[in-house]
This record gives C-alpha cells, sequence and structure tokens, in this order.
C-alpha cells in the first residue's frame, strides 16, 4: 500500500518549482520590523488530541492520490461487482471503502473518526480538523 502511494504521488519536478513561502513570509516580516510597524506573534500549532489509525490514514491517502481517471474506473468496477456479480461475497466492496450511512443519533458512536469527520465536512461544521472523536460526535448530534 506504501508502494501504491508513492506510485501515486510521483511526479517530476524541478527545484525552480518550489516556491518558498517560509523565506517570503519572514522577508515581509523583517520588513515591517524595520518601518517599525507591530508584528503580532503566530498562534502555536495545536497539539495532536488523539491516536490515529494509520492504516485508515494510509487507505485515505492513496485514494485521495489516485487521479480522477483511476477513481471513477475503480467506481464502476466497484459497482459492477457489487450489483451483477454472484456467489459468495461478491457483494462486499473493498477493504478500503466503508460506506458512510445515515446515522441515527446512536449510530454515531459506531462510526471511525475518518468517517465522523467526512459527516462533520459534509455538515460544514467549523474546528471539525482540530476536534477529537468524542466532540465530533457532539457536534454532529448538535447540528442535526
Amino acid at each position: 500500500m506504501a508502494e501504491q502511494l508513492i506510485e501515486a504521488m510521483s511526479m517530476k519536478w524541478g527545484p525552480d518549482q518550489v516556491h518558498d513561502t517560509f523565506r517570503e513570509k519572514v522577508a515581509s516580516l523583517i520588513r515591517a520590523k524595520q518601518a517599525g510597524e507591530t508584528v503580532e506573534k503566530a498562534e502555536p500549532a495545536p497539539q495532536p488530541t488523539g491516536a490515529v489509525d494509520l492504516m485508515e490514514a494510509l487507505r485515505a491517502s492513496v485514494h485521495r492520490a489516485r487521479s480522477p481517471k483511476d477513481t471513477k474506473t475503480e467506481k464502476a468496477s466497484t459497482t459492477t461487482r457489487v450489483r451483477g456479480g454472484s456467489g459468495a461475497g461478491s457483494a462486499k466492496k473493498p477493504a478500503g471503502e466503508k460506506r458512510i450511512r445515515s446515522a441515527s443519533k446512536t449510530d454515531l458512536d459506531l462510526l471511525t473518526k475518518a468517517d465522523l469527520s467526512k459527516k462533520a465536512a459534509a455538515a460544514d461544521i467549523p474546528g471539525r480538523s482540530h476536534m477529537p472523536r468524542e466532540d465530533l460526535v457532539d457536534a454532529l448530534r448538535s447540528a442535526s
């Protein structure tokens, strides 16, 4: 799976394509200080708030890294396999594709954090990317 991720994200590049935004920000801060302007400190980065399911994160990363063409082909083959297949296990989706269903209030407790994050994004809940799992559940319950 890691090899798939590396292959999907690989591309040709040259050093001249890199845009150093950090250097630009530091230079603008220096110019502002020299001009006598007040410079405010940036907020510290938020601390991680829990364990991450590495396999789920890797699967999601591989899925995002694929081109839209690959994604359409995969969805078409999954749909064919689910609808038209016969025999044992033909209706199963691949392990990396979990179906997010419309969850009732008690079902939210059964969803993974990744699924909760997707639902929170669909509900446009602010601050969802920094919320722990329990806060996502509470925010989704209060949004519905």
